[in-house]
């Protein structure tokens, strides 16, 4: 069993954006006034450097809402952590907060919804969003020569029509080295909506050759997130469940009297998916993380297809 060498420290519970899609909007709602504080950074760091731990992933909410974050990379830096951040662009898109913070980051992953302000401030549920990621995009692009960027795209039926369109988008952009599609998860926010919000398995199952066709002379990495591998047809590769590391996501628990802090180990890409009975024939059962629950229990398992060895 591999051991667990990835922190991801939820730093921030304030955003300013609003995406219909939001994964941590409950957490948000109950922490926005308890982001992490000094100490307790410090000591979460110390501890698992001591366990051995050599990665950490800064996030939120927007983790460049918390004024410590400089402090918090320079200090994951000293104890010798490579130091992975998740912004939507935020701060990043004041060029002097950019070339202060990104020498200190080794990774970064910013989210982009849309090729476009319309289709990106619609699935952000705010204006001036894809403004911000896009000069975010040019600071980090000329201010963060060492990081490996990546970017994140939530997919829903809101920007399915767009999602070739974003792709040709970020792949023009020479610093960009990997992109990431997720499947709309149905967690915090998209949750009440998630039956409205989520694109067929069958849609994805036709619209795959054409989204995997421009990375195959770039070099630039694709990978789809929450997507079984059975719709990936012959392009299994594709699946980011393959490329999971074991981490433990540390992040804020207690009462808002008695604020306090709880580690939670992932050791698989699941993520409330499961399998259902049409799933135990399939060869690739144990490489794959399965279904959305909610998905199943919305639209069933009519769409999946076993996969069997010739």
């Amino acid at each position: 069993m591999t051991t667990a060498r990835r922190l991801e420290l939820h730093l921030s519970y304030t955003c300013g954006q609003r995406c219909g899609f939001c994964s941590e909007s409950v957490r948000m709602d109950r922490w926005r006034h308890a982001p992490l504080k000094g100490e307790e950074i410090s000591a979460v760091l110390l501890a698992r450097r001591k366990a051995g731990f050599n990665h950490v992933t800064f996030t939120g909410g927007e983790p460049t809402a918390h004024p410590l974050l400089p402090a918090a990379l320079a200090a994951a830096r000293k104890l010798g952590f490579n130091t992975y951040l998740t912004t939507n662009g935020g701060l990043f898109a004041e060029e002097a907060y950019a070339a202060e913070v990104l020498p200190l980051v080794d990774e970064l992953c910013l989210s982009v919804h849309g090729p476009d302000a319309a289709t990106h401030d619609a699935a952000a549920g705010t204006r001036g969003s894809f403004d911000r990621a896009m000069r975010a995009l040019a600071n980090i692009e000329k201010h963060g020569a060492s990081l490996y960027l990546l970017t994140n795209t939530v997919v829903t039926r809101r920007n399915w029509d767009h999602v070739e369109d974003i792709v040709a988008m970020l792949i023009k952009h020479p610093k960009i080295r990997h992109v990431l599609l997720s499947n709309v998860a149905p967690e915090g926010r998209a949750l009440k909506e998630y039956r409205s919000l989520a694109v067929p398995l069958s849609s994805w199952r036709e619209r795959v050759p054409a989204l995997a066709r421009p990375f195959e002379t770039n070099g630039v990495v694709l990978r789809l997130f929450g997507v079984p591998l059975c719709v990936l047809g012959d392009r299994v590769e594709l699946s980011n469940d393959a490329h999971y590391s074991p981490r433990v996501t540390v992040e804020r628990r207690g009462t808002k009297d008695k604020p306090g802090l709880v580690a939670i180990e992932s050791r698989d890409a699941s993520r409330r998916r499961s399998k259902p009975v049409v799933c135990r024939s399939c060869e690739d059962r144990g490489d794959c993380a399965g279904v959305f629950a909610r998905y199943l229990a919305a639209h069933g398992s009519s769409e999946l297809a076993p996969r069997r060895a010739n």
